[in-house]
């Protein structure tokens, strides 16, 4: 019988703010464990919140073997990775002299707008160990900023947002950057008139998601996906490469899968050169369609692992934004919600909080409107580019995207 154990421990402390000032301090430090035992084909699975004996844990697992749940597979077998992403650790008292310190140029230099949320600082251990040798181990510590702006006049729950994610916060960068979004949320400006403007993304949720379900493996073997029956043909722009990514300075997540599977350079190419290359998979259903094995499988540490999502990444794969945009006037996206994909690939969203960007900075605000447009003409025609973030400070490793889309006012 083999034994797999998993843990997770979070320790995260918040710092709540309303009326721009801290509100109150909450900390919150969990630890969760699963055991999985592996015997004839079947597996037996166990979990629990909290410091519980691990013995009590694989008892638990072994009585669940007689639930016959099917796992013909071997677990991963003597591997050793061990990696830690802390940056820089943020003490909770330097979390609350930074929050006290930007609130109070908020208050001092913003007095007509009203921030709440908070400001988190995360830590994270997560590891994976087998009696047949596997152990893997992925640590990280980030500081989590978001702030909910609302004009004093207004009668909106929320008018805008500041935010940032990631390992080592600048502020002088911080003020940098939001000093201009703030100004410029003061400066109202009209819509370009062109019926397709630039769109710049700080990452598309819904196309990120739409993706996700289409090149899911067992979609695309089932026939439910858009792209189903057309591996190895041109999809998209010739630029475009996409890959299940798995590398925590994108994510901040574990660079390992459900099932312990370690990719090289945590990545496998689904999209390469507009090519529709591969669909990402777990084992069960590498298996069971006959398809290359991406190392997918998702789930929590207490369930079976299965074939829910995979992070999708789109390489960077150009270069200057401003050169890109030429002359033209682009609309950078603040808040979008509502907006979804519908099956057969048209995309349509309502965008509450807009600005312009003129290829260098940040303009005005712009009126709420509509942006529309299908996949393969956000990704064919359309596409503009994958760039590094040099313009706008919201963390390390964020990416811009920017796509042609036509403009419903």
């Amino acid at each position: 019988m083999i034994k797999e154990f998993i843990s997770i421990e979070e320790k995260e402390t918040t710092i709540r703010i309303l009326n721009t000032r801290a509100n109150a301090v909450r900390t919150k430090d969990i630890e969760r464990k699963g055991v999985r035992v592996y015997k004839d084909g079947k597996i037996g699975i166990s979990g629990a919140i909290g410091s519980i004996a691990d013995e009590k844990l694989v008892n638990g697992a072994i009585q669940n073997l007689a639930t016959n749940v099917d796992y013909p597979f071997e677990p991963v077998k003597n591997q050793k990775v061990h990696r830690d992403y802390s940056v820089k650790i943020v003490s909770d008292e330097d979390l609350l002299s930074m929050t006290e310190e930007v609130l109070a140029r908020l208050r001092k230099d913003y007095p007509d707008f009203d921030f709440s949320e908070g400001i988190s600082t995360n830590k994270i251990c997560y590891r994976m160990k087998n009696t047949e040798g596997l152990d893997l181990e992925y640590r990280d510590a980030y500081l989590s900023l978001g702030l909910l702006l609302k004009e004093n006049r207004s009668a909106n729950l929320f008018d805008g947002m500041l935010g940032y994610l990631g390992r080592s916060f600048d502020i002088d960068r911080f003020w940098a950057f939001n000093d201009g979004l703030l100004k410029a949320y003061k400066n109202p400006v009209d819509l370009p008139e062109d019926e397709k403007l630039p769109i710049i993304s700080l990452g598309l949720g819904e196309l990120r998601g739409f993706l996700s379900q289409c090149l899911n493996g067992e979609r695309y073997a089932t026939g439910s996906s858009i792209f189903s029956g057309r591996l190895n043909e041109r999809l998209f722009n010739e630029k475009i490469t996409i890959k299940q990514n798995r590398n925590p300075l994108y994510n901040f997540s574990p660079f390992f899968d459900m099932e312990g599977i370690v990719r090289e350079k945590d990545s496998y190419t689904l999209v390469e050169k507009g090519n529709l290359k591969a669909v990402f998979t777990d084992r069960r259903s590498a298996k069971a369609y006959n398809l290359p094995h991406t190392g997918a499988a998702s789930g929590s540490y207490d369930d079976i692992p299965s074939l829910s999502g995979a992070p999708i990444h789109f390489e960077v794969d150009s270069k200057d934004l401003g050169l890109a945009l030429g002359a033209r006037p682009a609309i950078l996206i603040e808040i979008s919600s509502g907006g979804d994909f519908t099956a057969d690939g048209s995309f349509a969203a309502p965008v509450q909080l807009a600005f312009l960007f003129d290829g260098e900075k940040i303009v005005g605000r712009l009126p709420e409107f509509t942006m529309r447009s299908h996949i393969y003409k956000m990704l064919g025609e359309d596409y503009i580019g994958t760039f590094e973030n040099e313009h706008f400070y919201v963390g390390e490793a964020s990416f811009i995207q920017a796509f042609n889309m036509t403009i419903v006012r």
